[in-house]
């Protein structure tokens, strides 16, 4: 079914070469299929490679899609970003159980590929389009590039089907230039640099819209092909084929897909929300001495962009520890950050997946001995804590029944202070962030007075709450946690691919 013009998609930039399309079944057949019971693998979701090519818009509309198509199975369904070619590895080796989008494979890309089934159904269909800013060009198909031979043609390389159709049907005397994306082959077109660009329609149609290129003049030349994508499935999910395939048809003669695509425009063109998170950590002034991210930082970067994936702006409150916390417990900030996961928490928050893991230390001054093996050895020291933290159970308890004694401050910097005041003996702070505060409130040669004990008081993970004073906060820590899934497997494919290219 040919979607409504005036729907903007943006889909996938990658396309194979062509492989004969499998024959559909009647349609009582596909309707038993449809409703026939299935036998799951197993309680966790049928996980996708999505490519890290796509838009927003793509990805948001793909997963709404598929979560869709899949829930009708008695499924549940998430994906993982991937590059192009990644992406056929981690599906034809099972460890994920499919592609969300691929053109046809050519025999010798599915004999490399051998795992992989083609969904006989497409999930949508994509042109392959000519943008230039010279108004005179005019395409219908792929021959109509030899008419432009002193023109330098840009296309998205990494598409094995671009790429043997450019060979194919463009002439000798032409160049062409192969762009790392869409974005670079457009800043290219824009600076005249090329005169023509080959892409995915449904690929550049945002990006177009973009401050960058709204006024570049940049048209639509005409469309050189039409290609249906598919679902693609490892062997080992081969029971799923049928069934998808009959649940997408079903959803495309419902509009199911239509509306969709409808819906990730809006989320993702309509103006982020607005998130407020309260804190007790200070973003530092000074610098570290190796221009590290602060402790701060690290965190504050981790929901900003996890929050940023689901279209939420973010902003923090800098309060002490136990006002960031009591503000997000009342409901007049949407959430604070950082913090350890208790059942008294559960009762007035929504937890996060863990954003960090952390060792908490004692921190104390070179010139005072200072050793402990077990909670017994402390009982000798003062300890500083800060007013609404909790570390550690047992330290905890023992803090409170008066068997460890202690004084307290409302924040880590009154503790580093009594330290070297010698009003306390020791302090229990987050590793990172005892060095960041000590280097922002003390001068260089006073920060190097202090030093902190190798054994940790505990290595635990800490969360962002958001309170349940805020009923749409339930929602929002879903979408949160869904960035932060994604943003965790672009990361880590961001670390693999800059160690790959290391020298």
């Amino acid at each position: 079914m040919a979607i409504k013009k005036t729907v903007v998609v943006v889909w996938i930039t990658l396309v194979s070469s062509l492989f004969a399309l499998a024959a559909g079944g009647s349609a009582a057949q596909e309707n038993a299929v449809l409703h026939a019971p299935l036998e799951h693998i197993d309680s966790k979701p049928v996980v996708f490679a999505m490519h890290n090519l796509g838009s927003d818009i793509y990805k948001r509309a793909m997963e709404l899609i598929y979560k869709e198509a899949f829930s009708r199975l008695g499924y549940t369904f998430a994906y993982n970003l991937y590059p192009l070619k990644r992406s056929l590895g981690e599906s034809n080796a099972g460890r994920i159980a499919g592609e969300c989008a691929r053109s046809w494979m050519p025999p010798a890309l599915q004999k490399k590929y051998p795992n992989l089934i083609r969904v006989r159904e497409p999930i949508w269909e994509s042109r392959i389009c000519v943008y230039s800013m010279n108004p005179d060009i005019r395409v219908n198909e792929w021959q109509d590039l030899k008419k432009y031979e002193n023109i330098v043609i840009g296309f998205s390389k990494g598409g094995v089907y671009l790429d043997r159709m450019i060979r194919q049907y463009g002439s000798d005397a032409q160049t062409f230039y192969g762009a790392s994306n869409s974005t670079q082959g457009l800043r290219m077109l824009a600076s005249k640099r090329i005169g023509m660009f080959l892409e995915v329609e449904d690929a550049i149609g945002s990006i177009l819209n973009e401050a960058e290129f709204r006024q570049k003049n940049i048209y639509n030349a005409g469309s050189v092909d039409t290609l249906p994508l598919y679902p693609y499935l490892n062997k080992k999910y081969a029971h799923l084929a049928e069934p998808l395939a009959s649940v997408l048809k079903q959803m495309k003669k419902e509009q199911i897909i239509d509306q969709y695509i409808l819906r990730a425009q809006e989320e993702v063109f309509a103006p982020a929300r607005k998130i407020t998170i309260s804190t007790g950590l200070m973003p530092p002034q000074k610098p570290s001495p190796d221009l590290n991210p602060s402790f701060f930082n690290k965190v504050a970067d981790v929901v900003t962009r996890a929050f940023a994936l689901e279209n939420y702006q973010v902003s923090f409150i800098f309060r002490s520890r136990l006002s960031a916390f009591n503000m997000a417990k009342e409901g007049l900030v949407d959430g604070t950050m950082l913090w350890r996961k208790t059942k008294s928490r559960n009762n007035h928050f929504y937890f996060s997946n863990p954003l960090i893991t952390a060792d908490i230390v004692f921190f104390h001054l070179k010139s005072k001995s200072f050793d402990w093996q077990q909670l017994d050895d402390l009982s000798t020291y003062r300890a500083g804590i800060v007013a609404g933290m909790q570390y550690e159970d047992l330290f905890d308890a023992a803090i409170f029944s008066g068997q460890l004694l202690s004084l307290t401050a409302k924040d880590e910097t009154g503790n580093f202070k009594k330290l070297l005041s010698g009003e306390i003996d020791y302090t229990p702070v987050i590793l990172e962030s005892g060095y960041d505060t000590i280097r922002e409130i003390f001068p260089q040669k006073t920060a190097a007075l202090f030093t902190h004990h190798q054994k940790p008081l505990i290595r635990q993970n800490f969360y962002l709450l958001l309170s349940k004073q805020i009923k749409e906060n339930q929602k929002v820590i879903t979408d949160f946690n869904q960035g932060l899934y994604h943003l965790e497997k672009m990361d880590a494919t961001d670390v693999k691919q800059f160690q790959q290219s290391a020298p």
